[in-house]
Order: structure tokens, then C-alpha cells, then sequence
């Protein structure tokens, strides 16, 4: 574990990756502290009014389902709450990284992928007694190497997925032949430079590790949840080995609550319905 956090000399793929922005990571800060006033936030998130948006055309999203229309930020920071301004903080923060080149197909299908996989581990973390934004911002992340490197070369890398998915070849193998570093090891390092929690980092870095059947830990719940993604239609990429929904669901305990326990086909709509309510 020490060895994963060590920091490195900044890989030269990373060295297009643009810093965390400052004033995400004062709302990170601030929306942590025990008994914050919404007040104090609100003049924080009033400073960035690109943050100010998304954060109000987040509390509108469906997933909210407001009775009226939320157009003040304490209202907004009210009805959201203190977990999801820092989950907002984070996926602001990223969009921005990734926003340039969106459109292009290989990183729109990584940025769903994140999303659905942010949803599954909130959802597993629900049942399983994790803190639920922990869960979602791990899930968002958990391939934030494979966002910064496509952003930073977003030609280079789609095309290295495209001949990976064509011939087979070994991704995280692959990426270390090309860029000398692996989406794992690369979302470790930004995970780190940008100064999140250590906890988040090594389960960042070891994402790709064999899931544990029926083991508690944060790590573990990623490993199944981006599995899950990619076993309800999310790929990706192309998954260096197939696994069943019924496998993945049975090695997290306590799910017969869950929407996920469900079906594959039923689970797969509920994401589906999510995503479409999400802001993108």
C-alpha cells in the first residue's frame, strides 16, 4: 500500500492533465467539516458561476424530481445536500477535464462507464453500509487515468483502443508499451497529485485486481461494480474476462434490497433511467 502512494515523477502522458480546479477543492474542503452552515458553502460555490450552474441544473435533474423549479443555490445546496456538493465538486471538476472531447465515441463510452459504475457502487454501498458518496465518487473515478490520458491525447488513445478491441491485445499492457504508464497507475498518480483521500487512490490504482467473494471493503465493491458495468452492456472496452451478472451480484453481501438483486434486464433499465436523468 505505501508503494502504491509513493508519488512519482510526473509520467510525461499526465503532463497535459490539468490541475484540480482550486475552487473544487475548497467546496471539497468546506462541505467535509462537521456542521457547515449552507450559507458558508453558498458563498464559496457562488464564486465559480460554471460550478453554480451545474450545481443548480443538477438539483433540477430528474433525479431530484423537485416539485418546482430550484433557481437559488441554498435552496439547491439544501435540497442536494452536503454529500452530493462534494460528489457535484468532483464530477465538475472531471466533466471539465473531459469536456473537450466528449463527443468523441471511445471517450463518451469511458465517461458512461463511469457514470454507471458511480450508480452500481452507490447502490451496492447503500445495502452494504458504505458512505454512499465515497461509493459514487470512487465509481466516477475509478478509471480517471484512462480520462486524463485520452484528454490529453484523445486521437493517440482511441486508437489504441480501437487496435486493442481489434486484436485482442492486453490493455493495461498495452498502455505501458504506448504511454509507459497504465490507466491504473495513471488515475492513481492525478487521484494523488490532486490531493484526494489515500483510501481512494490505492482502490484507484488496483481497480483491475480479481474481485473477493463476499469481502467488505471499498476496493472490493469497485472491483464488482465496474465489472457489473461492463456485464450490463457499459463496456468500455472490451473486458479481458467475461463475467456474469450472477456471479458479480453474488460475491456482494446483502443485496436481496437492492434494485440490483433484481435482473440483469431489470437493473440495466434502472441504469438506463438514470443516465438519462443525469447531467452530462
Amino acid at each position: 500500500m505505501t508503494d502504491l502512494l509513493a508519488r512519482p515523477q510526473a509520467p510525461w502522458a499526465l503532463r497535459l492533465v490539468p490541475p484540480f480546479p482550486a475552487i473544487a477543492q475548497r467546496i471539497l474542503a468546506l462541505a467535509s467539516q462537521e456542521d457547515v452552515s449552507v450559507s458558508k458553502v453558498f458563498e464559496l460555490v457562488k464564486m465559480d458561476p460554471s460550478f453554480s450552474a451545474e450545481l443548480l441544473r443538477f438539483a433540477n435533474s430528474a433525479l431530484f424530481a423537485a416539485r418546482r423549479e430550484v433557481t437559488s443555490l441554498p435552496h439547491a445546496i439544501m435540497l442536494v445536500g452536503m454529500d452530493r456538493v462534494k460528489t457535484m465538486a468532483t464530477f465538475v471538476a472531471v466533466n471539465r477535464m473531459v469536456r473537450a472531447c466528449v463527443r468523441m465515441e471511445a471517450l463518451r463510452k469511458v465517461w458512461i462507464h463511469s457514470l454507471v459504475t458511480a450508480f452500481i457502487a452507490e447502490e451496492a454501498s447503500r445495502v452494504s453500509r458504505f458512505a454512499r458518496d465515497s461509493a459514487y465518487t470512487l465509481g466516477l473515478l475509478h478509471n480517471l487515468g484512462t480520462l486524463g490520458m485520452m484528454s490529453a491525447y484523445p486521437a493517440e488513445y482511441s486508437r489504441m483502443l480501437e487496435v486493442s478491441d481489434d486484436f485482442g491485445f492486453d490493455l493495461l499492457q498495452t498502455e505501458r508499451d504506448l504511454f509507459e504508464i497504465d490507466h491504473c497507475a495513471a488515475g492513481a498518480y492525478i487521484a494523488q497529485d490532486w490531493d484526494f483521500p489515500d483510501e481512494l487512490t490505492a482502490a484507484i490504482a488496483c481497480h483491475h485486481d480479481e474481485p473477493v467473494a463476499g469481502e467488505l471493503s471499498l476496493d472490493n465493491l469497485l472491483k464488482v461494480s465496474w465489472r457489473l458495468s461492463d456485464a450490463l452492456g457499459f463496456a468500455a472496452f472490451s473486458p479481458e474476462k467475461a463475467w456474469s451478472y450472477e456471479v458479480l451480484i453474488s460475491f456482494l453481501p446483502n443485496m436481496k434490497s437492492s434494485w440490483l438483486s433484481e435482473s440483469a434486464e431489470s437493473a440495466q433499465a434502472e441504469l438506463n433511467q438514470r443516465l438519462a436523468a443525469a447531467p452530462m
